[in-house]
């Protein structure tokens, strides 16, 4: 099983629409995904955006992997940090930006070698 975690507009399930700006997300689905389909999607809202990054808050809800419109460097440097895989590019349902992981759709983003 591998977890991946994904912001969020609102919760509405597999119908909810990705929040393009990561770091203003304070809501996230926690997908369970077995044999390359979603078994479980949750949710989760960062009640403690103030103190807590919206990375760090994904990191500690288990994602191992992140599905995300556009990321900034603070954001990428922490899952970069801890070896989550992060991809940018995702738009639409929770569902579509998946299809579009699955599908070698997403932009993996790898550490810029001038930032190390």
């Amino acid at each position: 099983m591998t977890r991946f975690g994904v912001p969020v507009i609102s919760p509405e399930g597999l119908s909810s629409k990705v929040n393009d700006h990561f770091a203003m997300s304070e809501c996230f689905a926690i997908l369970d995904v077995k044999k390359g389909r979603i078994a479980s999607a949750q949710f989760i809202r960062n009640t403690r955006k103030d103190e807590v990054k919206a990375a760090e808050f994904l990191v500690e809800h288990g994602a191992q992997v992140v599905l995300a419109g556009r990321i900034g460097s603070c954001m990428t440097r922490i899952f970069m940090d801890r070896g989550v895989k992060l991809y940018s590019g995702a738009e639409g349902t929770i569902k579509e930006a998946f299809e579009d992981y699955r599908a070698g759709k997403l932009t993996e983003v790898r550490p810029n070698p001038y930032q190390i």
